[in-house]
């Protein structure tokens, strides 16, 4: 591998390995006696652990330097996605994938590396759209091609395997990479001053946004499912599901790459949030998986928006790259806390009144569109209406 592109291989990698691992962490939650308030729990911990340790790792890195962050969370992130081959009950499940996602935090330090770089983030986000359909592919094709094959004890255990594997990989080309220099310890605040109040619009927006969105996706594998032609065999109906995560991805590596660059941080979230409301409730009139597949479309390009306008908009605000980048994963992981609770909640009390799990799934998303409107609605307030009145005052001002 060229050394100096190692940073896009490592993106490549480590998104491969926690989205092949990480979809069907429902379906695997199920297998072990979970219920759906269960599995939100279990979705939920990832979340909890990425809310810790974006900001923390991040902003390590900006301190430490980006090398000593990536190796050491990498090392350890290899070791827990091969114990989850023994998170055989719904506990110990919940356990590995918290101190998972505590590894997983180190992309924000990928990230402030990649801006150290000066790589355009559009790019370098579409390395990891990719990274996202490779592992969900793959996680699919695993799980056709082994179903009713012993391999140790569980049917995923090639995913986990190979998540493992490519953790490695990516801790041993951390280790080869020459970063820049950084502060000492002694010199630099953790907090610094004016990360979140530059931001504040991007964070809160996007965290509305993101609580909406993970409550859908805590089930979204069970929803797909259940679209699937029953007369299949289940290993198929499973291969099926994760062709619709990659179809997603796919649709993101093209529309991060062509649509974004020339575009404004702020137009590009704005818009993302707009066809993520759209996006959400258009899941609520899919009634098989042909047209559950078109929706797939639109969620591609309202992510892509919306993620890389949020990430420039948090960046090109502050000189701490590594916190403000992991501020936002932060916040996001935030809302990924609640987001799955919450959707396992009203999946299961909507489906308690009678109208089964597929009512219990459409409630969420309906609640999941709503929220995501009043984010594009808080979004535009903070940014676009405050400037203008920022305008409007200064105006008045010159004009007595």
């Amino acid at each position: 591998m060229n050394k100096g592109n190692n940073d896009f291989h490592m993106q490549l990698l480590t998104n491969i390995a926690y989205t092949s691992s990480t979809l069907f962490i429902p379906v695997y939650a199920s297998v072990t006696g979970a219920n759906s308030a269960e599995i939100g729990a279990i979705v939920a911990s990832y979340s909890v652990a990425l809310l810790v340790s974006n900001y923390t790792l991040g902003r390590l890195s900006d301190i430490y330097g980006r090398k000593l962050i990536l190796a050491v969370s990498l090392m350890f992130a290899s070791l827990m996605a091969f114990l989850q081959l023994e998170a055989t009950s719904p506990l110990v499940l919940l356990t590995v994938r918290f101190f998972l996602g505590l590894s997983a935090g180190s992309s924000s330090s990928l990230i402030a590396y990649a801006i150290d770089l000066k790589r355009d983030l559009g790019y370098f986000s579409s390395i990891a759209a990719m990274g996202s359909a490779i592992g969900q592919g793959f996680a699919g094709i695993v799980i056709y091609l082994f179903a009713g094959r012993t391999i140790g004890h569980s049917l995923f255990t090639p995913v986990f395997l190979m998540s493992s594997l490519l953790l490695f990989m990516s801790f041993v080309l951390s280790l080869q990479i020459k970063y820049p220099v950084h502060h000492s310890a002694g010199s630099v605040r953790f907090f610094p001053a004016g990360v979140f109040s530059r931001g504040r619009a991007a964070y809160l927006s996007l965290s509305l946004r993101h609580f909406g969105a993970t409550a859908i996706w805590a089930l979204f594998p069970l929803f797909c499912l259940a679209l699937t032609p029953t007369s299949y065999p289940y290993s198929l109906r499973l291969a099926l599901v994760a062709s619709i995560y990659v179809l997603n991805s796919v649709v993101q590596i093209v529309s991060m790459r062509l649509l974004t660059p020339g575009r404004s941080a702020r137009a590009l979230l704005l818009s993302g949030l707009a066809i993520s409301a759209v996006t959400f409730f258009s899941f609520t009139l899919a009634r098989n998986f042909a047209e559950l597949a078109a929706t797939q479309l639109l969620l591609g390009v309202g992510w892509s928006f919306m993620y890389v306008g949020g990430l420039r908009y948090v960046v090109e605000r502050s000189s701490s790259r590594g916190a403000s980048a992991g501020l936002l994963a932060s916040f996001m992981a935030m809302s990924g806390i609640g987001g799955p609770i919450a959707g396992g909640a009203i999946a299961t009390s909507v489906a308690s009144l009678g109208f089964g799990d597929a009512g219990g799934y459409l409630a969420v998303m309906y609640v999941a569109a709503i929220l995501t409107a009043v984010a594009a609605v808080v979004f535009y307030l903070m940014e676009y209406r405050g400037a203008r009145m920022q305008v409007a005052s200064k105006g008045t001002i010159t004009g007595l």
